[in-house]
């Protein structure tokens, strides 16, 4: 990216810098980087990243000050944002890793249906999939420092989705291809939409019903367009937060050793935020006047149409991503029953 280019950026992300760390003065020292986030600081990937920079502050104080660009400010979106941490035209990023399929079909674990059934879950899987994920990352000259779950997925709609005949050709958004692929399987008529460009496509009509979270239906105001929440539990992606590895080498190493330091605290905190965030966001979908469906009253037959569409995504990962992918699954396995 060019000097010129960047600094416009800058400039035009005033706005979405919502906090850095530090001091409000800097040594002559400091090292500058940004965060880039396609999503914005109210979302769970923004809460994430602010205590993040707030321990790494505590941590080191002056010596790096990190500005957080959300709200895709720095141009980037998550699909965007692996080459551009990789190229070294932002130092890191917190990405949605289901964006990344194209790049390894590993990082589509997370959302593979019906996978990881609780949160808890959910964060063993991740721990069985880190080594993996970070030889991703590493051979792509990066660092992976922590994560940060979605909310279970649910379905966003104008109807509760209580039937077969309710998913039938309905233009529902999904986030990445394995959405796509299951929800087409089940007989739905699914768009792959990035999250900047799903209230346009709202907005006109486009689609009829979106395959996201409550928290994520909350921070786009949905009930604005749609009057029904589904809950189906059907994956809880994840963000990652990784920084490139040129930057990070020349980081003076007590800053190397925080940065990696925190991570334990950070996967915990997000862990408890994520599930924090459940409940309250059925409350506000509920507040705004949307009915909210609770899994147990969605009929068992929806569910077995969602798992035998899923089951053939599930196979057909494990082909692509070959012992890689059957290992980390079977680590998972182990992890649950220990």
């Amino acid at each position: 990216m060019s000097i010129t280019r960047r600094a416009l950026m800058r400039n035009a992300a005033l706005a979405g810098a919502v906090y850095g760390i530090g001091r409000p003065a800097f040594s002559a020292g400091t090292v500058r980087w940004d965060l880039a986030d396609e999503y914005n600081a109210d979302a769970l990937s923004g809460k994430a990243s602010k205590f993040f920079l707030t321990e790494l502050s505590k941590a080191v104080g002056d010596k790096i000050d990190i500005t957080y660009q959300g709200g895709g400010a720095l141009g980037y979106k998550s699909i965007d944002q692996f080459d551009a941490v990789q190229d070294g035209a932002v130092q890191s990023a917190v990405t949605l890793m289901t964006q990344l399929g194209g790049i390894d079909p590993l990082f589509n674990l997370s959302s593979l249906p019906f996978i990881a059934k609780t949160p808890e879950e959910a964060y063993t899987l991740w721990q069985a999939a880190r080594p993996e994920y970070e030889k991703i990352f590493e051979d792509n000259g990066m660092v992976l420092l922590w994560a940060m779950p979605n909310p279970p997925s649910g379905i966003f709609a104008d109807r509760a989705i209580t039937s077969q005949d309710a998913l039938d050709g309905f233009r529902i958004r999904t986030y990445d291809v394995n959405g796509t692929q299951t929800l087409m399987k089940a007989g739905a008529a699914p768009l792959q939409i990035a999250w900047s460009d799903l209230i346009p496509q709202l907005s006109t009509g486009a689609i009829d019903a979106v395959l996201t979270s409550a928290d994520g239906g909350v921070q786009l105001s949905l009930w604005d367009y749609l009057s029904d929440f589904t809950e189906l539990n059907y994956a809880m992606g994840l963000f990652a937060c990784h920084v490139n590895k040129d930057a990070f080498d020349a980081l003076p190493k007590d800053v190397q050793d925080a940065m990696r330091n925190v991570t334990g605290a950070c996967d915990a905190y997000n862990w408890k935020i994520m599930k924090d965030s459940i409940e309250a966001s059925y409350t506000i979908l509920r507040d705004h006047g949307m009915t909210v469906t609770p899994a147990g009253d969605v009929p068992d037959a929806v569910f077995e149409t969602l798992n035998t569409a899923g089951a053939a995504v599930r196979d057909a990962w494990v082909e692509k991503t070959g012992s890689r992918g059957q290992t980390v699954l079977d680590t998972f396995d182990t992890m649950k029953a220990g």
